[in-house]
């Protein structure tokens, strides 16, 4: 029972530490673009959005949270700057760290 028990608890643990990552293309709507020119794009927008994160102090150390920020960031200006709308189920990416420590 008790391993049963911890078992679940390590799958939980687990499933949260991966239940935030890197965007992808499903988070844009292609609009009027081709599929291959959509697919490029955000092939070329995910490899500069790499280097951002690689090349960045908080990428190289930063958390986990961190470096998905960073590489989110970088994605979703490439994607815009190259006229991708974000779709209206993905929320803008919310920074964590920027909470207002007083009450409304």
């Amino acid at each position: 029972m008790l391993r049963t028990a911890l078992l679940v608890a390590a799958a939980v643990l687990l499933a949260g530490c991966e239940s935030y990552g890197d965007l992808t293309s499903d988070a844009f709507d292609p609009g009027t673009a081709s599929q291959s020119a959509f697919a490029f794009d955000s092939a070329q927008c995910q490899s500069r959005a790499n280097d951002a994160r690689n090349y960045e102090v908080r990428g190289i150390t930063g958390t986990h949270v961190e470096r998905h920020l960073l590489f989110n960031r970088a994605y979703i200006a490439c994607m815009r700057k190259a006229g991708y709308a974000r779709r209206d189920w993905s929320p803008d990416v919310a920074d964590p760290y920027a909470v207002d420590p007083t009450p409304g």
